[in-house]
């Protein structure tokens, strides 16, 4: 085998293997879900039996972002009144976080679990927050 063919195969495999592990890095919304959500919701978004409700397929996850956005920013819509249900325990508030980083999360459930649902916008959730009447859903303000 020439020589130059040689060097030239190596760097192409560098290349690939390079290529291949940028490709491997997880999407920004995939990690803050595994920050926020995943010891809930799991991995495959099956949640835990008797303990936290599988995500996967729902209609909250595929249905309408601003919606899911008041959802997950208040921690389920009256949770206190499904304590008692199957699923025993409820989801807490995440109004903290950012609108960028919620947009991020919500857009990796609804591509993940949601079919391929509709990315949502940190302008969407911006808009959702600032349309829920509860003072609490309000965005903290810097410092406080």
């Amino acid at each position: 085998m020439r020589p130059q063919f040689v060097t030239l195969s190596m760097l192409a495999g560098a290349w690939l293997a390079a290529t291949s592990s940028i490709a491997a890095e997880p999407a920004p919304g995939q990690l803050l879900y595994n920050k926020h959500c995943l010891a809930c919701h799991q991995a495959d978004g099956g949640g835990v039996p008797n303990m936290q409700p599988a995500i996967i397929g729902g209609s909250w996850v595929k249905g309408d972002a601003r919606a899911l956005a008041l959802f997950v920013m208040s921690g389920g819509f009256d949770s206190a009144s499904r304590k008692e249900s199957d699923v025993g325990n409820v989801m807490p508030p995440f109004r903290q976080l950012a609108d960028d980083e919620l947009a991020a999360i919500l857009t990796f459930i609804r591509q993940k679990f949601g079919d391929g649902a509709s990315p949502v916008s940190a302008a969407e959730v911006a808009a959702a927050r600032d349309s829920d009447q509860d003072p609490g859903m309000k965005k903290p303000e810097p410092g406080s």
